[in-house]
């Protein structure tokens, strides 16, 4: 009975140090910091064309958008 104690014990402390190296190894290693990836860009399509291009670059114009003034200018003159 005192054997099976005995091991118990010796058992508990190889875990508590086990447990405690793995946490200092862990806690040592720098964590990765995520990539910086830019948030999503809102994409228009050109009235005249259907190309989309990012809206921060789109003509606009009446509340519609084009690629390009000359494609806003053949867009209006074509307008009925």
């Amino acid at each position: 009975m005192a054997a099976i104690l005995r091991l118990l014990i010796l058992v508990g402390i190889v875990w508590l140090i086990y447990s405690f190296i793995r946490r200092a190894i862990s806690t040592s290693q720098p964590t990765q910091e995520k990539p910086n990836i830019p948030p999503a860009t809102i994409m228009q399509q050109c009235t005249h064309c259907g190309v989309h291009v990012p809206q921060h670059e789109a003509i606009t114009s009446e509340g519609l958008f084009f690629c390009s003034t000359a494609h806003k200018d053949l867009y209006l003159q074509r307008k009925p």
